[in-house]
């Protein structure tokens, strides 16, 4: 199947009809589906050949995000609950993770792929696993934590409750040096991270439900640029002015997050400083530099790159230099050597703070 199938619910209703199989060797001897509007069907179900059966009331979803998981398996508990039955959901797909889960839960299901579990305790343990997922859902985003749109989370992460889309997409705006995001693109962005049960959606509010795991998602995601021009410099009018960077309003500029963590941590720093440029020959144009083949000898290292979140809700001392936010810098130390990765834990735990306050 393509990444864009889209599964008709009566595609699945239709595998449920008596005399079907729900999962080998269980069969279903009878099925009912509009004795109850709360549910998708009730199913009498034996192994092939046996007398005895046992009674299933199934919730089916057409799709297989956490989300459609999550509720698959709660209101199927609670319609068990209510029909003195055993709960059963069905889904497109079901990985061998959800199948443990169900499993701990005592909830059955069952797939469209040939993957399922139906369980009931002290009697009946049926599982089928490792069959591939032939109904993968179109993602809306194809990485929300990477790229321009991880500038989402990264606001989000900040200020975890917003009333409008469209003040969440303007407070984007705002904290970026380059472009920011089109209200269409926010949308999409967070209705991955609401599917992912980051984030919940109640009428127009937004709000961040697990910062701990939308930040370990930016760090996971997270990936330097080995290709970016880097340019070693000696000042040659004594001491930088990198405030000077700021006379041109085409060029987004900022210290990068290693050289951003004193702002943040207690850290002892060496080595040039790093400052990320959005255009090398303008940041040049605006410093007295003297170019340096040697770069232990640097003073100063100019680092051109679009990432938009080296740019993104940067702080600025009384000097005017611009920092790399908390959540970029502590983003690039976890990504550096042991002693920044373990600088780094503290500041991932005043960010988490911060934003739960």
């Amino acid at each position: 199947m393509g990444e864009n199938t889209k599964i008709d619910p009566q595609l699945m209703l239709d595998r449920l009809h008596s005399g079907e199989p729900l999962l080998p060797p269980l069969v279903i001897r009878h099925s009912s589906f509009e004795s109850d509007r709360a549910i998708d069907a009730v199913l009498e179900v034996a192994f092939n050949g046996a007398a005895d059966t046992e009674r299933f009331n199934v919730e089916c979803k057409t799709r297989s995000t956490k989300e459609d998981f999550r509720k698959a398996t709660q209101q199927a508990t609670d319609n068990a609950k209510r029909l003195r039955c055993h709960p059963l959901i069905f889904l497109p797909y079901l990985s061998p993770d959800r199948l443990a889960e169900l499993e701990s839960m005592a909830v059955s299901g069952i797939d469209l792929c040939g993957n399922g579990i139906v369980y009931v305790p002290n009697r009946i343990c049926v599982v089928r696993t490792g069959q591939p997922n032939l109904y993968p859902d179109s993602r809306l985003v194809a990485n929300p934590f990477r790229g321009r749109s991880g500038l989402v989370a990264r606001i989000l992460i900040e200020k975890p409750h917003w009333e409008t889309l469209s003040e969440l997409t303007d407070a984007i705006a705002k904290h970026a040096q380059l472009k920011g995001l089109s209200l269409s693109q926010v949308s999409k962005t967070v209705s991955a991270y609401a599917e992912e049960l980051l984030v919940l959606k109640d009428g127009n509010t937004i709000r961040l439900a697990d910062p701990i795991r939308m930040l370990d998602q930016l760090g996971k995601n997270w990936r330097s640029n080995p290709s970016a021009r880097s340019h070693y410099y000696r000042s040659s009018k004594g001491p930088l002015r990198l405030s000077e960077l700021s006379n041109s309003t085409k060029l987004a500029w900022a210290l990068t997050g290693e050289s951003s963590a004193t702002r943040y941590c207690t850290i002892a720093q060496g080595g040039p400083m790093k400052v990320a440029v959005s255009d090398m020959k303008l940041a040049e144009s605006l410093l007295s530099l003297t170019p340096e083949s040697v770069p232990s000898f640097a003073d100063i290292v100019l680092i051109e790159t679009q990432d938009d979140a080296a740019f993104f809700a940067n702080e600025q001392d009384d000097d005017e230099v611009r920092y790399a936010s908390r959540i970029q810098t502590w983003i690039e130390l976890n990504a550096g050597d042991a002693r920044q990765r373990e600088t780094a834990k503290d500041l991932h735990q005043s960010i988490i703070n911060a934003s739960k306050a």
